[in-house]
């Protein structure tokens, strides 16, 4: 008796579906930075999500935080033969084409634990990023803005990056210098390092020079440079932003001193890249749009729920 084309198929589809599912899985998570703080949230949702889903999640990063040290990290996961790689973006996409292009012809599911492209909600067609899990940096720094238009702010903004060469960080930056300025706001453009005391001095010799100054946020980096800088020049009155959830921030709103800070989700942007990465290994699942885990808002109203979901590792 000759079996229907359509049976064979079936069934030889569903052969390669129990080995996929049988077979142990392997992710990288190549990481931005070690896994502490910031980006100790990321490495945490991630290794949970290999827990959950029973597949192996292993955390690399650079040492230096450099294009070029990142493709070499992104290189060793390709070179371990892993299933998926998921990668902590920070530049460019045009900076990650050459080797997503080497991952793909060794059959590696390739995907990002970034933003999406400014704009964009559903899925390119084209793009070598399987899937892309992070905020709208772009809606963010509209956020903020709007944020600061609601409080009533007048006078002059300053916006100051820490990481001028972070793409994601001037996104935030130049979404929110827009969204003041169309509000008829002053806003200004500061570059700024890691060092928190060069922060602190060079956001001291801002406002001295700018006592018009009503309102300051901190795009890249945590806000103890600007908190210094606020003590030091005796301006209780100035209002103060910031992004991403860290102890000193929390105790910033908490106290009055920072009004809010802006909450990308770090735990999901870690756990969901392995979740989407391993769907896409086991099922052929592609998610039609982009997972967005943030911009959210963290103030006075839930900063004690948040503090909580922290203590446990959790945001």
């Amino acid at each position: 008796m000759k079996i229907p084309s359509g049976l064979v198929v079936a069934a030889a589809m569903l052969a390669l579906t129990c080995a996929t599912l049988a077979r142990d899985i392997s992710i990288y998570f190549v990481g931005c930075s070690a896994p502490t703080g910031f980006h100790g949230y990321l490495a945490r949702g991630a290794a949970e999500a290999g827990k959950d889903l029973g597949v192996k999640v292993t955390y690399i990063y650079p040492d230096q935080l450099t294009i070029p040290n990142q493709i070499q990290k992104i290189e060793e996961a390709i070179a371990a033969k892993a299933d998926g790689i998921a990668v902590c973006v920070f530049a460019e996409d045009s900076a990650y084409a050459e080797v997503a292009a080497r991952a793909k012809a060794a059959g590696i599911a390739f995907g990002s634990a970034a933003s999406p492209p400014p704009g964009s909600c559903v899925r390119d067609p084209n793009d070598f990023f399987l899937c892309r899990t992070g905020s709208d940096e772009g809606a963010a720094g509209r956020l903020t803005a709007q944020r600061l238009i609601a409080m009533g702010v007048k006078g002059r903004v300053l916006v100051g990056d820490q990481q001028p060469g972070d793409a994601n960080c001037r996104r935030r930056a130049d979404a929110e210098i827009e969204t003041l300025k169309a509000a008829g706001i002053q806003a200004d453009f500061l570059e700024l390092t890691m060092d928190p005391g060069q922060q602190s001095e060079a956001i001291f010799n801002f406002l001295r020079a700018h006592p018009d100054t009503a309102a300051a946020t901190s795009v890249c980096d945590v806000i103890d440079g600007f908190l210094a800088a606020k003590a030091d020049s005796h301006r209780d009155d100035l209002i103060l932003t910031g992004y991403d959830i860290v102890a000193q921030s929390l105790d910033a709103i908490r106290d009055g001193k920072q009004a809010f800070t802006i909450d990308q989700q770090q735990f999901w942007r870690g756990y969901m890249p392995v979740l989407l990465l391993t769907h896409f290994i086991r099922y052929g699942l592609i998610q039609a749009n982009y997972f967005l885990t943030g911009p959210t808002i963290v103030d006075k109203s839930n900063v004690e729920q948040v503090a909580r979901l922290v203590q446990q590792g959790y945001r």
